[in-house]
C-alpha cells in the first residue's frame, strides 16, 4: 500500500527519511527516478540515508511501477519518492493505486520561481502538477510533517508562466 508519494529533487536524505518515517511508519521506500536508477554513486549515497529496518528500492519510473504492483507490497506501507512532478505523473499513469502527493522539496534553478519556502517550480513542473490535480489526486505542499500543510490550489493561483 502506498502511504504517500513525495516530490523531492534530493530524493532521500536524513530529514525526509526520519521525519516522514515517524509520521508514516513506512516499511519500504521506493525511489522512482530514471536518472538515479542509472547512477551507481548516487544509489550508494541514498542507501546511506535509509533508516535501519526499512527496505529500499531504487528503480526507473517504469520499473518502480512494476514493483509497486507486486502483491508482496500490498501488506507493506510504502513511501514513494520522485525527483519531479513529471516522474510522479508518469508513475501515476502506470499504476492504479492512488495516494496523496506531497510536494516537499525542489531546489532553485534556471527559469524557476518560488512556489513555497522549499519549492521552486518552472513551467513544466506546474503543467505536470496541474495534470496530477486534474486527475483527481490531492497535492499537499509540506516540507516536513512538523510544518503545516499548504494548499496547492492556493499557492498555484500566485504562479503564472507566460505562454
Amino acid at each position: 500500500m502506498i502511504a504517500k508519494i513525495r516530490i523531492d529533487d534530493r530524493l532521500l536524505h536524513g530529514q525526509v527519511a526520519y521525519s516522514w518515517k515517524a509520521a508514516l511508519s513506512y516499511d519500504a521506500i521506493v525511489i522512482a527516478s530514471d536518472d538515479t536508477a542509472n547512477d551507481d554513486m548516487r544509489k550508494v549515497a541514498i542507501k546511506l540515508c535509509c533508516p535501519d529496518g526499512v527496505k529500499l528500492a531504487i528503480r526507473s519510473v517504469k520499473e518502480a511501477a512494476i514493483l509497486l504492483k507486486n502483491p508482496k507490497l500490498v501488506s507493506m506501507k510504502v513511501f514513494v519518492i520522485c525527483a519531479n512532478p513529471k516522474s510522479v505523473y508518469e508513475l501515476l499513469q502506470l499504476i492504479e493505486e492512488r495516494s496523496t502527493v506531497n510536494l516537499g522539496g525542489m531546489q532553485m534553478g534556471p527559469d524557476k520561481v518560488s512556489f513555497s519556502p522549499a519549492v521552486y517550480v518552472n513551467k513544466e513542473d506546474i503543467e505536470y502538477l496541474d495534470k496530477i490535480v486534474e486527475s483527481g489526486i490531492l497535492i499537499e505542499v509540506q516540507e516536513v510533517p512538523a510544518k503545516s500543510v499548504k494548499s496547492y490550489s492556493n499557492l498555484r493561483k500566485k504562479v503564472n508562466f507566460s505562454k
